[in-house]
């Protein structure tokens, strides 16, 4: 893929069309970044109570 920045002069102003996609992928990439903070960072342990839900599940069925 080219880099569309690279066919802008410097004078021009951007499309409106490129700019919404660009602060759409900013927008989805700093989402994401938040959700990993949020998740691994300040509640490690809600990945530990999903994987540990999952295997006692798992467990359970196996009991039956």
């Amino acid at each position: 893929m080219d880099n569309p920045f690279k066919q802008i002069i410097e004078h021009q102003q951007v499309p409106e069309v490129l700019r919404e996609k660009v602060m759409d992928d900013i927008r989805l990439i700093k989402l994401s970044l938040d959700m990993a903070d949020l998740v691994a960072i300040k509640y490690p342990s809600s990945i530990l109570d999903i994987f540990g839900s999952t295997t006692k599940k798992k467990d359970n069925d196996k009991n039956k």
